[in-house]
């Protein structure tokens, strides 16, 4: 009775080993870079053509307010030294920049006259 106890806490002991030993192993790789099998994300690297230059000429003292991305298109509102607004829709995949809607300044829309509707 007492050989089979003994072997039950050697078995006991050798199944906590190894699951030490393998906690170990798995800690191990998996905090080595350099290690043959590990899981490195490999990001492809930008290219010139995938990428193309973008460019939107605003005028000196411009201020680029709120953006928004829509799919695959940002939309950013515009605020220009003479107090227009626009609001720019630009398309990184095309390259393009459009410019769907200019809000005029107070000055130059035509004030009502006095007396008429």
């Amino acid at each position: 009775m007492r050989a089979i106890k003994t072997l039950l806490a050697l078995m006991g002991l050798l199944i906590v080993a190894g699951f030490a030993f393998i906690g170990y192993e798995v800690f191990k790789r998996a905090t080595d870079p350099t290690h043959p099998r590990a899981f490195v994300r490999k990001t492809p690297e930008p290219t010139q053509a995938s990428s193309p230059q973008i460019s939107s000429t605003l005028p000196a003292g411009s201020r680029i307010g709120q953006m928004l991305v829509l799919g695959t298109r940002v939309v950013y509102h515009v605020t220009h030294p003479d107090g227009s607004e626009q609001i720019h829709v630009l398309d990184p995949r095309a390259g393009t920049v459009e410019v769907p809607v200019t809000v005029p300044t107070a000055d130059s829309v035509a004030q009502p006259v006095p007396g008429q509707p």
